[in-house]
């Protein structure tokens, strides 16, 4: 996740020029880029009963798949979903799965993450993207295999 924080900031330099000039929103801009970049792709569980979700029948027994990718950018959940906004309230986001079966490490995911981005706005100016990024093919997890990044010292 550290990575696609980084990432999302170079891309966006007007969010890092915000998060710069405001650092209390780092904790926002972790919850805002797992919402924009989910970092696991997909995940499935069993119907322990039958409900209808949106309209749609689930059958006792079906396998139910939640695409965060989807999720985090769906429409009738999120204004403006496809533009990253480290000031948009992103708690809700599904990255790090909701209740018995969330993230049992998102609490140190969240701090170590925030100590980086704490560190990199003390000390850099800006952030690019330096060369093509190579993604990793997994099924499961979003995450880039080569990130050539050059940081501009503040």
């Amino acid at each position: 996740m550290k990575v696609a924080e980084i990432t999302s900031l170079a891309a966006h330099p007007e969010q890092w020029r915000l998060l710069k000039s405001d650092p209390s929103l780092i904790p926002n801009t972790v919850n805002e880029v797992v919402r924009y970049e989910s970092p696991v792709r997909a995940f499935s569980r069993k119907a322990v009963r039958a409900v209808e979700i949106a309209g749609t029948p689930i059958e006792k027994g079906a396998r139910v798949v939640v695409i965060y990718g989807s999720a985090n950018r769906d429409p009738l959940e999120w204004e403006s979903p496809d533009i990253f906004d480290i000031r948009r309230d992103a708690a809700r986001q599904l990255g790090f799965g909701h209740g018995t079966h969330g993230c049992a490490g998102q609490g140190l995911a969240r701090l170590e993450t925030q100590a980086i981005l704490r560190a990199l706005v003390e000390r850099v100016d800006r952030i690019e993207v330096a060369g093509e990024p190579e993604w990793v093919l997994n099924n499961i997890i979003h995450r880039y295999a080569r990130l050539p990044l050059q940081l501009f010292p503040a």
